[in-house]
């Protein structure tokens, strides 16, 4: 007669081990525990995600008001990924250009040329532009001739390819949070506001008692410009989803070689958005219209002009 015991036991083991492998899978692709448990602890979180690699993680820190704007954010932190995985690639592929360009980077902050977040807001078009300049020289030294680097926006983007998180990765002491009352606090870079005449604040979700940051889509200079209907989330939803799908391009040529410097990049970057974002626009400049039109925004209100009367005759 044929043994059964051996099947039997085989059996009874396998369905012992389907938990325990349920619980190892789900254990390895678990998110790593980050703490939102105080207005610093969800600034200390957004830092130590950028340190772990976890950038595509960060929109989880922004309060969504609606699941429209929850799936918009969402594929901004696919993006947000893919900028962390391009900074990544281009030190892999030219270590020598991204450590000279952090390097000058430095030099120019210690000499004042740079003055952290705030230099992002502050000081005027005319200075930024002189700022972005010199560091483009600073970075072109080296670097073969023909390549136009002294483009301040190629500098900007080189900058930004290199190093997307940065104020993040070197700001994070001048940050702080002020107390508005039991629910708000507002961001502060170096005891001031991060943007002159804007409150970015960080607000508890009384629901899972988590703080989030909060991005101030109700500003009165937003109105008509911004919306927060179904089809215009799904616009934006799309402008981002054209900006990830540009860098994803730009991974793949950097991972087969297609781009031969940094400011290589820059300009393939440029000629990528040159050729998508304009449809995006587009879809943009649409939904504006609709939703003018929609609010009664459509034309601007024209000052009455009066004609003045004529003088009576033999006044």
């Amino acid at each position: 007669m044929p043994r059964k015991g051996p099947d039997l036991n085989a059996r009874t083991l396998s369905l012992l081990l389907v938990p325990v492998l349920v619980v190892v899978l789900a254990a390895c692709s678990r998110e790593p525990s980050y703490s939102q448990s105080s207005p610093d602890a969800t600034i200390t979180t957004a830092k130590e995600m950028v340190r772990r690699g976890d950038a595509k993680l960060l929109v989880k820190l922004i309060y969504s008001e609606d699941e429209n704007m929850k799936k918009c954010l969402n594929r901004l932190g696919h993006a947000l990924g893919r900028m962390q995985e391009l900074a990544k690639e281009l030190e892999r592929a030219f270590p020598a250009e991204v450590a000279k360009l952090r390097e000058d980077a430095k030099r120019e902050a210690a000499k004042g040329g740079s003055q952290g977040l705030a230099s992002l807001f502050a000081g005027g078009g005319q200075r930024a532009r002189e700022q972005a300049r010199r560091a483009a020289d600073a970075a072109n030294r080296d670097t073969p001739a023909g390549s136009n680097s002294n483009d301040p926006f190629t500098a900007v983007l080189t900058r930004l390819f290199t190093s997307p998180y940065e104020v993040l990765e070197d700001e994070r002491n001048n940050l702080t949070a002020l107390q508005l009352d039991d629910k708000t606090y507002t961001l502060l870079y170096k005891n001031g506001p991060i943007v002159p005449g804007v409150a970015l604040t960080i607000r508890k979700d009384e629901r899972d008692g988590r703080w989030y940051f909060v991005i101030p889509t109700d500003l009165p200079i937003l109105k008509g410009y911004f919306f927060k209907s179904d089809e215009a989330w799904r616009t934006y939803t799309g402008l981002v989803a054209t900006f990830d799908n540009i860098v994803k391009d730009l991974i793949d040529d950097v991972r087969q070689g297609k781009v031969k410097n940094l400011n290589d990049t820059a300009r393939v970057a440029g000629e990528k958005a040159f050729t998508s974002l304009p449809f995006a626009f587009i879809a943009i400049d649409r939904l504006t219209a609709a939703e003018r039109k929609r609010e009664g925004l459509t034309k601007p209100k024209t000052p009455e002009v009066k004609t003045p009367a004529l003088p009576a005759k033999g006044g």
